[in-house]
Parts: structure tokens; C-alpha cells; sequence
């Protein structure tokens, strides 16, 4: 099956939080985790195809608060060193 899907399209954003933590230890409740166990990129990318799209919505939020919440520490954490 192709990775040119029009869902995988749509939601191509979410490829790299399925294929691995982009910030390198997930956190315990993150709902990526089931899919990181496949161990093959090309199986967990196509797990967006089976994946309804209003869960992958949710995902994304969670993903996305995630990100930013891993910013926000890191940018603390660069204003303490700098101190």
C-alpha cells in the first residue's frame, strides 16, 4: 500500500510522533507509544490510515501540547544556565 494516501496527506503532520518521540522519552499517557512498539516506520505510518480521523485529531492536540510543553521547559532551563 502506498504512503501517498490522501488521509496520510492530511495528516502527514503526525508522521513523526508515530514513527518515534520527537523529544526522545514519551510521556507515560501519550497515545503515540502503542505504534513505537511496531518497530517499522513504514507500518506505523500506515497505522494513519486505520486510525479514525477524529482520534488522529486528538492525537495531534495532545502531540502538539506536548511540543510546546517541551519548549517551554527547555527555554526555562536555558534562562537558569544563562543566570
Amino acid at each position: 500500500m502506498s504512503l501517498n494516501t490522501p488521509k496520510i496527506l492530511k495528516n502527514v503532520d503526525l508522521i513523526n510522533a508515530f514513527s518515534g518521540c520527537p523529544m526522545g522519552n514519551p510521556l507515560d499517557n501519550c497515545p503515540f507509544i502503542p505504534y513505537y512498539k511496531l518497530n517499522d516506520e513504514r507500518q506505523q505510518i500506515m497505522q494513519i490510515e486505520t486510525v479514525p480521523q477524529e482520534e488522529l485529531d486528538r492525537m495531534r492536540a495532545f502531540h502538539r501540547d506536548c511540543v510546546e510543553r517541551y519548549r517551554e521547559r527547555r527555554r526555562k532551563k536555558k534562562i537558569s544556565v544563562s543566570e
